[in-house]
């Protein structure tokens, strides 16, 4: 029955393909799958997403050869990205599913209606910190406000509370305070503040100084141009304000 099922989901896949060559690696990637070689399917769909990153498709089948393998955090992840991104409801469905048999809430939407939110924020000198930024619908933390950072970052403690692997993420060569280190590039499926939100957020998986210790829900990182390009920021620092704008 599920075999059937995937032969079905496989032709829907291949009349939503943005391309030949995603229709081809959807193709190959599927054949691998029904042969039971899971792991060659799940390269196939990451050398997919390398090259298109925003494509549902290749996101649903890499989450069920991933739960195949029983990386379960990591499948969760693609599930919920595609809830909160795709606008192929036989995907968001069959996502929404795919959470619900391992045990998760699917309900990822929050208030999408918000298109301006006025923040305050906590100023030390030159640093400003956002409190109450909630990832992925399910953890509340803090982020210091950088608009030179091209990437938000989180720290490793972070992303494993998110459940966020970087076992096959890209490698990102960034210069910090202390010189180079190398991060690993990811996305957040959400990031939301006072009721303003963005979706499919790339971050850095980067530990920063004032990281220490193994706790997530201190300091997460760094909330920058990944995130703030998606609004009209307005920085007020004698009010200690920031002012986002949905575009």
């Amino acid at each position: 029955m599920f075999k059937r099922l995937i032969i079905s989901l496989f032709l829907v896949l291949l009349l939503f393909a943005s391309s030949k060559a995603s229709a081809d690696n959807i193709r190959t990637g599927l054949g691998y799958y029904k042969l039971g070689e899971y792991s060659k399917a799940e390269a196939t769909f990451r050398n997919l997403l390398q090259k298109e990153p925003h494509n549902n498709q290749a996101k649903y089948m890499l989450a069920i050869s991933l739960v195949q393998q029983k990386k379960f955090n990591e499948a969760k992840q693609y599930y919920k990205d595609i809830i909160v991104s795709s606008n192929n409801e036989s995907l968001v469905s069959l996502s929404q599913k795919g959470l619900s048999n391992l045990g998760e809430n699917s309900a990822l939407s929050g208030n999408s209606n918000v298109n301006r939110a006025v923040i305050n924020v906590n100023t030390a000198g030159s640093v400003m910190v956002v409190n109450n930024v909630t990832l992925n619908n399910k953890l509340k933390t803090s982020f210091i406000l950088d608009t030179g950072a091209s990437y938000t970052t989180i720290s490793t403690a972070t992303a494993n509370a998110l459940g966020i692997s970087t076992q096959n993420a890209q490698t990102v060569r960034v210069m910090t305070g202390s010189g180079y280190a190398d991060a690993k590039l990811v996305k957040i499926s959400k990031i939301e503040v006072q009721g303003i939100s963005a979706t499919n957020v790339e971050a850095l998986v980067l530990d920063l100084p004032a990281h220490k210790g193994d706790k997530s829900d201190d300091m997460a990182g760094l909330l920058g141009m990944s995130f703030l390009d998606r609004f009209k920021t307005t920085i007020n620092k004698q009010r200690g304000q920031v002012t986002l704008e949905r575009l």
